[in-house]
């Protein structure tokens, strides 16, 4: 379980710390401490192939526990910060893709793509809070948006903005019990872990000269037809594969 891999990474880093300062005296010093025991937490998630987006977890885990601790926040704040977290990164918890959130030259450019392809149905895999999904379905009113979103609250955001589209759903479903063959193009903004998987199940369902669009991470062993490099904050890349 990804979870149980994060917490044994911590523990065994804050045991080497301890050991270490317990023969130099430098280490008792807090922010030298924190930042060992950090670097140690990293360097174990990579050791076990941890997917990247633990890096910035197991970085800042110590530190802010060590922040929240110093400070006088009534203890219910706590556990208010642990629901929040854990509604938003549902499925990083439970081994699945984190929320990325596409930008809005992202959306801008896949619905220039659905224009062309003059799709009738649409599917947003991993759509968070919508980023995409929404503005697709406003600017095509006639095309019917499927946006798959597992974690509950981007869920829940994104099935609160869309309520006025009667072209758009938002799914919290796992998107791998979809049938892909229902639809002309899919768009996702998932993980290099995940991307294996995906494109197995996107190159036996999806129907011939259908489209898939992956944004910042290709498709293993799959040539794309076309590769778009965004001017946005992130300088997404878009994958473009035409089912054959």
């Amino acid at each position: 379980m990804p979870l149980l891999k994060a917490l044994a990474c911590q523990f065994l880093a804050l045991t080497i710390t301890f050991l270490i300062a317990n023969g130099l005296p430098i280490f008792h010093h807090p922010i030298i401490f924190l930042l060992s025991q950090s670097t140690l937490a990293v360097g174990g998630s990579i050791l076990i192939r941890q997917p990247m987006w633990w890096i910035p977890i197991h970085l800042l885990f110590l530190p802010l526990v060590f922040i929240f601790f110093t400070l006088t926040i009534p203890a219910w704040w706590y556990l208010a910060i642990v629901i929040v977290m854990t509604l938003i990164f549902w499925g990083t918890i439970r081994g699945d893709v984190p929320l990325f959130l596409s930008s809005k030259e992202v959306a801008e450019v896949v619905t220039i793509f659905l224009e062309q392809e003059k799709a009738n149905r649409f599917a947003d895999l991993g759509a968070g809070v919508g980023s995409v999904a929404i503005p697709v379905a406003i600017e095509l009113p006639n095309l019917k948006v499927d946006a798959w979103e597992r974690a509950p609250l981007p869920f829940l955001i994104s099935l609160w903005r869309g309520k006025n589209l009667e072209n758009y759903k938002a799914l919290r479903e796992n998107f791998f019990n979809a049938n892909f063959a229902d639809y002309d193009v899919i768009f996702a903004f998932l993980s290099p872990a995940a991307m294996p998987e995906v494109s197995k199940k996107i190159r036996r369902e999806m129907k011939s000269g259908t489209l898939f669009i992956s944004s910042s991470f290709p498709a293993q062993n799959w040539q794309p037809e076309s590769i778009l490099h965004l001017s946005d904050f992130r300088k997404t890349v878009l994958y473009c594969y035409r089912i054959a």
